[in-house]
């Protein structure tokens, strides 16, 4: 678990996870509206070398940066079922044996909003949980691939 006290201490957090990130890597992201995964996701752009601005793909869903590895970054707060994952593509995304699990030196996934995957969600993926125990306080709880997690802990304090 990693503590944050404020939207630039979850961005720092953020930039050590994207330096310690490795092609295949995926990050499902879960909280409430406004709990900072759009905030973790810019730092992990900048920790991977990405040059502009970040900002939430919630309508476009799944948008591209590039840097030192690619950046997908796909934020599913308006997905409401499975058939919706279906109409989006995300399967070859997603798949162990396609572009992220391959992944072809590609690249790093982050998704917002994770939870909503469901059934389709990876079992090698990396889920981190946004909890506020206290107002302006986050926990980051961080549950999956032990070697990813282990990266990304020692990375991220």
């Amino acid at each position: 678990m990693v503590t944050t006290s404020s939207p630039e201490r979850t961005e720092e957090v953020g930039a050590a996870w994207g330096a310690v990130l490795a092609a295949g890597d995926l990050l499902l992201l879960s909280g409430a509206l406004g709990a900072g995964k759009t905030v973790l996701v810019r730092g992990i752009a900048r920790g991977l070398g990405v040059d502009h601005g970040v900002r939430s793909p919630t309508f476009a869903i799944h948008l591209t940066y590039p840097g030192r590895l690619l950046l997908h970054h796909l934020d599913l707060y308006r997905v409401t079922d499975a058939r919706d994952l279906d109409e989006l593509g995300l399967d070859d995304l997603l798949r162990e044996d396609g572009p992220v699990g391959a992944f072809a030196g590609d690249g790093v996934v982050v998704v917002e909003w994770g939870e909503r995957l469901g059934a389709a969600s990876p079992p090698w993926a990396v889920r981190v949980r946004f909890e506020e125990p206290t107002p302006g306080t986050r926990e980051l709880h961080v549950t999956g691939a032990v070697g990813v997690v282990r990266r990304l802990l020692g990375g991220g304090r």
